[in-house]
């Protein structure tokens, strides 16, 4: 099976039809304005003079290498290799909100999808450190210890839902203490990135909070939320309607920025919304920490086969530009 670390320049594999149906419409407008304009009697004799096959060879080949280097591009892998991991870096655990709250979509196309093709995008810029996964709601859960093994932390983010939480609710407190327990007690840097809508319900956050900053962890909150907020949906047989209060009026789920302000001071982290953040800006504060030797390990890992798919996509590109469009007659030369 194989396996894409870069599937979204898959998309750039229409490209190609897209020029074909451009050249097709192209050729009926010219073919079109060539038999306005020639006298029918000489329409046969010009057209045997061009050698149309060398034409279309030279737009096969560069068809396909468009295709070629589109797949390169999207880096397919399959096959797995053993790999042995041991460098500098730091310890990062992700912890991900999994509320239902999570499902609103004043964040498009809601707040968990946003989020974690956010946190995908950053977990691929830590190549180099080690990574580990929680999913929180009303009480959170190690899925991925810390490891090199990129690729696994981001199947385990991928999994992470509100249906998969049995707890409701959101806890930051038992989210921080659960994540601080997957780093070594001896490492000197720490890193926790708090992604949430912003709303927490648990009692003992500023407990765990001060914990984590005696063990050194630097919290890194993220809002994937609006100040504005608004309604979580619910699924019914009826389709989708929305959470009510006790009194039946439509819960508003807003950001509660000033405790996540309060948290990223207290632990040396800093806090981000979602109109100011990107995971180039976070992966650069995270590169200000202190780097340590991180325990070598072992792994399984894709082997990448892009190579061969981008070596055969330039020789044909190169083909399409350098052969004639015309037959050459030697007879002349």
């Amino acid at each position: 099976m194989i396996n894409w670390a870069l599937p979204g320049y898959l998309w750039f594999l229409s490209a190609p039809a897209v020029l074909v149906l451009l050249w097709l419409l192209v050729r009926f407008r010219q073919q079109r304005q060539f038999r306005l304009a020639v006298e029918p009697v000489l329409i046969e004799r010009l057209h045997t003079e061009r050698i149309l096959p060398a034409v279309v060879g030279r737009n096969v080949l560069f068809l396909l290498g468009l295709v070629l280097l589109a797949v390169a591009l999207a880096r397919p892998r399959w096959g797995e290799r053993l790999q042995m991991f041991k460098g500098r870096g730091i310890a990062v655990v992700i912890a991900l909100d999994a509320s239902k709250s999570m499902l609103a979509e004043d964040v498009k196309p809601s707040r968990l999808t946003r989020a974690k093709a956010e946190l995908s995008a950053l977990i691929d810029e830590l190549a180099g450190n080690a990574v580990g996964i929680v999913a929180f709601a009303g009480d959170a859960y190690a899925l991925c210890p810390l490891t090199a093994d990129l690729d696994a932390a981001k199947l385990f983010l991928d999994i992470i839902g509100p249906e998969l939480m049995p707890v409701p609710g959101t806890d930051f407190g038992r989210a921080i203490t659960v994540a601080g327990e997957l780093f070594n007690p001896g490492a000197a840097t720490k890193a926790l990135v708090l992604v949430t809508d912003g709303e927490d319900l648990g009692r003992n956050t500023e407990q765990a909070v001060m914990a984590a900053k005696e063990q050194g962890v630097r919290i890194y909150p993220v809002a994937i939320s609006t100040p504005e907020g608004a309604p979580i949906p619910e699924s019914e047989a009826g389709g989708v309607t929305y959470k009510k209060d006790a009194s039946g009026n439509v819960v508003i789920s807003r950001m509660d920025e000033r405790k996540l302000i309060l948290i990223a001071q207290a632990t040396g982290g800093r806090f981000f919304r979602l109109e100011g953040f990107s995971p180039e800006r976070l992966r650069a504060e995270l590169d200000r920490l202190e780097k340590e030797e991180l325990g070598g390990g072992e792994f399984s890992g894709y082997v990448e086969r892009y190579q061969g798919f981008l070596l055969a996509g330039m020789i044909m590109l190169f083909l399409a530009l350098v052969l004639p469009e015309r037959k050459i007659d030697f007879r002349r030369l």
